[in-house]
């Protein structure tokens, strides 16, 4: 009797030093959606008559569905970077999202895979109230006509999926 006492008595001391670090938490999953707009001023290299590189480098505001959702009227920055051939054309890219209060998120934007128009993200970083966020995005993107001459500007529809710790 006496040692499942002692058992039961370590178990609670050793659960609450833990902090309920031992027990499962629970996750919270959220999907919505917004749209990101943007202007650029894109660069191109010419490696030769068939195959560039091209940069881009973004700014931008993004706009929420709901504006209750996370994200509504974060400022964005993306860096792109583009090899492109008569064969061959891929991109890379990474996008940072800056709310209000300076805490950031960072996305890994991925190759459109073939025959599809959307574009693939990941989450792979966050900072502040945003650390240990996971997540999924779906970017499809328009060009609108571009002024000045030389200039870029784009309308970006995403469907988000996150999963905070």
């Amino acid at each position: 009797m006496k040692k499942c006492l002692l058992i039961s008595i370590l178990s609670l001391v050793l659960a609450i030093t833990w902090g309920g670090e031992a027990f499962p938490q629970s996750q919270k999953e959220m999907t919505f959606s917004g749209t990101h707009y943007w202007a650029s001023t894109p660069k191109t290299f010419q490696l030769d008559q068939g195959r560039r590189i091209g940069q881009l480098e973004i700014f931008g505001v993004r706009v929420n569905d709901n504006s209750d959702d996370p994200f509504h009227g974060v400022s964005t920055h993306i860096f792109m970077i583009s090899y492109m051939s008569k064969e061959y054309h891929k991109s890379r890219g990474y996008e940072t999202w800056t709310d209000k209060d300076g805490d950031k998120v960072t996305w890994e934007i991925l190759d459109t895979p073939a025959g599809s128009s959307s574009m693939p993200a990941r989450l792979i970083e966050g900072t502040g109230k945003y650390l240990g966020w996971q997540g999924t995005m779906e970017i499809t993107v328009q060009f609108p006509k571009s002024f000045p001459e030389g200039t870029f500007r784009g309308i970006g529809r995403q469907i988000i999926k996150i999963v905070t710790p």
